[in-house]
């Protein structure tokens, strides 16, 4: 039941993704779509069953999205304003306070790579290192 449900929910992303690239909407492309969602899910789901993949999804850190998307707009002003300053910025370890494993660690470097301020170099050990032109914790959330 598992792949049915994995399968349905690659579709209908696919055909969606088809929709939104191709930018028309009429019958034929909802036939494109359809063939090519169903073939790429298809494949999707072999590769994931014949390697065993298993990634769970990590909530507290997708959580803490909102603020890091916030954070986007002081942090564009940070970077522009130091910019004219020449600074170079300084790395920083912090603790990983979130369980260390792959998936966890991979959502936390998307999160928190959407600041403009600072940067995750890496996660692992239940440390994180950072790269910040100014030091500020919130910049690096959730890393």
């Amino acid at each position: 039941m598992k792949h049915v449900a994995a399968f349905l929910i690659w579709w209908i992303t696919l055909w969606w993704l088809w929709q939104l690239l191709v930018g028309e909407w009429g019958r034929y492309e909802w036939i494109a779509a359809g063939a090519a969602a169903a073939v790429a899910a298809v494949i999707g789901e072999l590769a994931a069953t014949r390697a065993a993949a298993h990634a769970p999804f990590p909530w507290s850190i997708v959580k803490s999205a909102p603020s890091a998307l916030g954070m986007v707009f002081v942090d564009f002003a940070t970077v522009v304003r130091v910019l004219f300053t020449r600074n170079t910025g300084v790395f920083r370890t912090t603790p990983f306070e979130y369980p260390d494993d792959e998936a966890h660690r991979a959502w936390a470097m998307v999160v928190a790579d959407y600041s403009a301020n600072a940067y995750v170099v890496d996660i692992g050990g239940g440390e994180s290192v950072t790269h910040h032109l100014v030091p500020r914790r919130t910049s690096q959330e959730p890393a």
